[in-house]
């Protein structure tokens, strides 16, 4: 505390960031949890419906978790241990779920299995009811995979094979080596994973919406509440329930799983390539992959058929005006760019900030900045949302309907993302840069802007480029926060999807899918001539 009375300008940043944080995270989540009165609260267990929505959420987030996690660690293992080719495809239709809005999945599978689909419809004659658990499964499962997949990933690359090999010339057998050697030391990814694609699975909104049918789930509840009926105290009682063990999830994945490490090599070492698999298992291997990467395509490629169709499933012939249909919406699209951009950019700064506080300056207080930085990972975009509603819907701060509103709420939204990217910047420079200039005369301030922040243009731009494909994006948050002269593109999806304008849909997804990765290979470009890859 005696550098801050010696740094006034530092004491007045943190001031400024805590008061500012504190009034758009915790003042929203104090007031959704506090409208209600108890006998409200009494209506979970009460009320026969939502008791069973509770039970339906946590019922599609263990098995969407368990097949997401399969999935993940399919693709994972065949990337960094299998001699096999396609592996630049495998990694592509991993990427793809990830830039793509969320519910994209289930408007594709609708297309090519709902009671119009080209597969149920026009090859096979049938119609089919995909809606329910079973379809919302299978898109869970094609959605969030990915995110299971990057951590995963990084915890097998990271394993050396030379245990491996040390078990099997002590006579273990194959199966033994993986099953007590190989497979322990994937647990903390595994687990990582896993908890990172159950709290998205939980706090999933546009899926439930669009192929959920009459499966009654939080989320979706919720948002009927207040569209429906506006029912703000029901919807902050379903809010406040899915908030709960999205919370315990979140806690668990940082302070448990993020802090386990299994250690198995110290000192400089050579890792030998990984021991070789029956042929049978490679190719099974291999073909589940395949099997899975094809599907996903198909998903992808139906959208961009359907972009260009006159009347799915009644007309297959092509034509322009679903585009045209899209360019004319044009304001929607740039109300995306623009609200991702500014919420990213100010997220990115923001976070910044924090992580160079955090990091850097013993003030006493860094655990609790800490907290502030990583709280909004913990809150469902819906719960984020309501939160925003029920906050800025009066005086003295009054921003509903406004695009101020739509940019904080992303904003916030979007800190934890940008301040993980900036930590782990920070980490690898070291405090002997900073206290050179300190002692030199230099203020926080100084080194801040002259040392700091030109060390930290590729954690910023990394932080940066994944705040605004979430934005651009992003359904839930902003789904309570819209208003007519500041839709974006999701919420006409939505709009569409209900309206039965598959064709416009399918368009609208496609022009948001190219601005997302046009964004990401910019930047991929940008870090590559410093050196730096940028991976997802």
């Amino acid at each position: 505390m005696k550098r801050l009375k010696n740094e006034p300008l530092l004491l007045i940043v943190i001031a400024a960031i805590v008061i500012f944080v504190g009034y758009f995270v915790i003042y929203p989540v104090i007031r959704v949890i506090t409208v209600p009165e108890w006998q409200d609260y009494a209506q979970l267990v009460q009320k026969a419906r939502w008791a069973t929505a509770i039970k339906n959420s946590l019922f599609m987030t263990v098995i969407s978790t368990v097949s997401c996690t399969a999935v993940a660690f399919l693709f994972a293992y065949v990337n960094a241990r299998l001699d096999v080719p396609c592996k630049g495809l495998f990694r592509f239709v991993t990427l793809l779920p990830i830039v793509s809005p969320p519910f994209i999945v289930a408007l594709s599978y609708i297309l090519l299995f709902g009671v119009q689909g080209i597969i149920t419809k026009g090859v096979l004659g049938m119609q089919v009811d995909i809606y329910g658990r079973f379809g919302l499964w299978i898109v869970q499962t094609v959605t969030f995979f990915p995110y299971a997949y990057s951590v995963i990933y990084g915890v097998i690359r990271s394993i050396s094979t030379n245990l491996e090999y040390a078990a099997y010339n002590m006579g273990a057998t194959r199966w033994q080596v993986f099953r007590d050697v190989f497979f322990p030391l994937c647990r903390p990814g595994i687990a990582g994973g896993a908890l990172i694609a159950a709290i998205n699975v939980l706090t999933d909104f546009g899926n439930p919406m669009m192929i959920g049918g009459d499966l009654a789930l939080l989320p979706t509840e919720a948002y009927m509440q207040i569209s429906g009926w506006y029912d703000m105290k029901t919807a902050s009682v379903l809010a406040v329930a899915l908030l709960v063990p999205a919370l315990m999830i979140f806690l668990v994945n940082r302070f448990w799983v993020g802090r386990r490490s299994y250690v198995t090599i110290t000192g400089k070492e050579i890792s030998l390539n990984p021991f070789s698999l029956p042929k049978w298992v490679k190719w099974t291997l291999f073909g589940l992959t395949m099997f899975i990467s094809l599907f996903i395509l198909l998903v992808y490629g139906t959208l961009l058929y359907g972009a260009f169709t006159k009347a799915w499933g009644y007309d297959w012939s092509m034509t322009l005006k679903n585009l045209q249909y899209v360019f004319h919406k044009g304001g929607q699209i740039w109300n995306s760019i623009k609200f991702a951009f500014l919420s990213s950019l100010g997220a990115s700064f923001l976070a910044m900030i924090l992580a160079y506080i955090v990091q850097k300056k013993q003030i006493g207080i860094n655990k609790l900045l800490d907290f502030l930085a990583i709280l909004p990972g913990a809150i469902p975009g819906i719960f984020l949302g309501i939160g925003f509603v029920m906050a800025f819907n009066e005086k003295p701060v009054e921003l509903t309907g406004t695009a101020a509103i739509m940019v904080l709420a992303l904003l916030f939204w979007n800190i934890p993302t940008c301040y993980s990217a900036a930590t782990a910047g920070l980490q690898q420079i070291g405090n002997s840069v900073e206290d050179a200039a300190l002692n030199l005369g230099a203020n926080s301030f100084r080194s801040f802007k002259d040392i700091i922040l030109p060390l930290l243009k590729a954690p910023f731009l990394s932080g940066f480029v994944l705040s605004f494909l979430r934005s651009v994006t992003c359904l839930s948050v902003v789904i309570f926060l819209y208003a007519p002269r500041t839709t974006v593109g999701t919420i006409s999806i939505m709009v569409l999807v209900q309206n039965g304008q598959w064709g416009e849909a399918a368009a609208f997804t496609i022009v948001l899918i190219t601005i997302a990765f046009a964004v990401l290979r910019a930047a991929q470009y940008i870090l590559g001539k410093q050196g730096i890859k940028l991976e997802l």
